[in-house]
């Protein structure tokens, strides 16, 4: 043990301090620390309640970030994107549809009057 002091230097000790502990032993009995007084913060709880009370604090809460949000805001963000995905393929897909439709109608169309021709000429 001294060996090793002497290669690196004297260590200096910790003191002791008891700060919530009263030794029973005299010569630590010195080294107990004076109890600390808690100290009252009424005071300045009352100040920053008269400061939070103040006019200007009042228009300054905006109602709906005190309003609890739906338990399912959260889906309904994610689900967002994907679901303006589907409005875009879904108005594509009846578009495609309805194109269809009127061509098979034009086609109807063009080709009715002559059927209509050779019935007559039959």
């Amino acid at each position: 043990s001294s060996g090793i002091n002497a290669e690196y230097g004297e260590v200096p000790r910790k003191k002791l301090k008891f700060r919530c502990y009263k030794p029973h032993d005299e010569h630590l009995q010195g080294k107990q620390l004076e109890q600390a007084e808690a100290t009252s913060i009424d005071d300045t709880v009352t100040t920053i309640l008269d400061q939070a009370k103040g006019p200007g604090n009042a228009t300054d809460i905006d109602l709906n970030t005190l309003a609890p949000r739906k338990a399912n805001w959260d889906l309904k963000r994610d689900v967002e994107k994907k679901l303006a995905k589907l409005e875009k393929r879904t108005k594509r897909a009846m578009a495609e549809l309805i194109r269809e439709k009127l061509k098979a109608e034009k086609d109807l169309v063009a080709a009715g009057p002559n059927d209509e021709q050779e019935m007559d000429s039959d």
